[in-house]
């Protein structure tokens, strides 16, 4: 009872679904989370335009708070601005790493206690598939680890992946 719960939207079916669950869950089981919504712009023009409008729906209809934060204003450029730099190379891994700082940052900022993400099996499965397609033993390593709740060794230092 009583913590902030940052919950990542972005105006997609898993986001929204995990954002409807929390609501009904927090009302049903008296847990006192405190809910909000916190969405990233991430700047690729025609791409989030829509979801943000269907995401500020969403907090309207549930009701709860909706921050919205933007590439630009955190960081000074946005995905589009990179993509011009990048040519032709894929702007994936720098839109997510970003959009991962994005989060975190405002959800220090609005005093949240956690975040909660929406992912589904596809989204596992496909990570897993990236992975093993890139020769990425270290990634698969952990990820076989965390889905086992394993204690793995990071730097010398040992970390539980699971509580």
């Amino acid at each position: 009872p009583g913590h902030a719960v940052a919950v990542a939207a972005s105006g997609g079916k898993d986001s929204t679904v995990l954002a409807h669950l929390l609501v009904r869950l927090n009302g049903r089981n008296r847990l006192g989370l405190r809910l909000a919504l916190l969405g990233v712009d991430e700047g690729i023009w025609g791409y989030r335009d829509e979801a943000l409008g269907v995401l500020r729906g969403v907090g309207g209809s549930l009701p709860l708070p909706l921050l919205l934060v933007s590439h630009r204003e955190l960081f000074g450029w946005d995905v589009d601005d990179v993509g011009a730099v990048l040519g032709g190379r894929s702007r994936c891994t720098v839109c997510g790493v970003f959009r991962r700082q994005a989060l975190e940052r405002a959800a220090r900022e609005m005093g949240a206690d956690w975040i909660a993400t929406g992912h589904n099996a596809d989204d596992v499965a496909e990570t897993v598939l990236m992975n093993f397609l890139r020769g990425d033993v270290a990634r698969l390593r952990r990820a076989a680890n965390e889905a086992s709740g394993a204690t793995v060794a990071t730097n010398g230092v040992n970390v539980a992946t699971k509580g």
